[in-house]
């Protein structure tokens, strides 16, 4: 029987690449790793923590004019939003992301400072898992959890 070996990514899609890229890479300090443009028009972005690990690629239909992007985007936005309500409200689809930080609470600081993003759960510590954790918002309305380890290993239970 075959097996799989390991996670490789995950996708999701983005109403502004920008932003995203402002979020992600400027914000959290994730590094882009590659990209590529479909022959659909989608940009297709891939960014990584610094120890590896799987990737994330976030996917973005550019518009054909500054003036129907910014429309589109607000759109897009929009929509996204609603979707991720509905999500939530029937438990289906992506609850969060989860990303490992050395420090929860200054990078809570950092990204609200650096991006104004939403704080959905302050900082909080699990003393079961062994984690401190926060979640935030990104540019989409997706949840951002951040993840400290307490101690100088993983726990398998996070």
């Amino acid at each position: 029987m075959s097996r799989v070996k390991k996670v490789i990514h995950t996708c999701v899609w983005v109403s502004d690449i920008e932003d995203t890229k402002a979020f992600y890479i400027e914000g959290l300090g994730l590094s882009h790793t590659w990209g590529f443009t479909g022959e659909d028009g989608v940009e297709n972005f891939y960014i990584a923590g610094e120890e590896g690990g799987a990737e994330i690629q976030f996917k973005y239909r550019p518009y054909s004019s500054p003036e129907s992007e910014k429309v589109g985007i607000e759109m897009r936005r929009e929509m996204g939003h609603k979707c991720l309500r509905l999500a939530n409200e029937y438990k289906v689809g992506m609850d969060h992301l989860a990303l490992s930080v050395q420090s929860v609470n200054e990078m809570v600081e950092e990204m609200v400072k650096k991006t104004g993003c939403r704080v959905v759960i302050e900082p909080f510590q699990n003393d079961e898992t062994g984690v401190r954790a926060a979640f935030i918002e990104d540019p989409d309305g997706y949840v951002v959890e951040l993840v400290q380890y307490l101690d100088s290993g993983t726990n398998s239970k996070v």
